[in-house]
């Protein structure tokens, strides 16, 4: 079975660990899963937090997804027009 790869890899990853988590554990769960370039990057680009939750990770993670519609909350928000 390959590396998962974008949303489904992060969420797999997340379901590894016990939370609460800071930053540096989660990104080093991701790793230690063999977590592709892509997730570890997003992961590192999260600001330093504890997160208490899969769900607040997912938030603040970019992910872009190559289905339209299943982007990670964060990312959607980054790609609407500004005013």
């Amino acid at each position: 079975m390959g590396v998962e790869r974008g949303l489904a890899g992060l969420r797999r990853i997340l379901e590894g660990i016990d939370f609460p988590a800071d930053k540096d554990r989660i990104v080093a769960a991701a790793l230690e899963a063999g977590g592709d370039e892509e997730v570890v990057s997003a992961l590192r680009a999260m600001p330093p937090a504890d997160f208490y939750e899969a769900e607040e990770v997912l938030r603040a993670v970019p992910l872009p997804e190559a289905e339209p519609g299943s982007h990670t909350e964060s990312a959607r928000a980054q790609e609407r027009p500004q005013r």
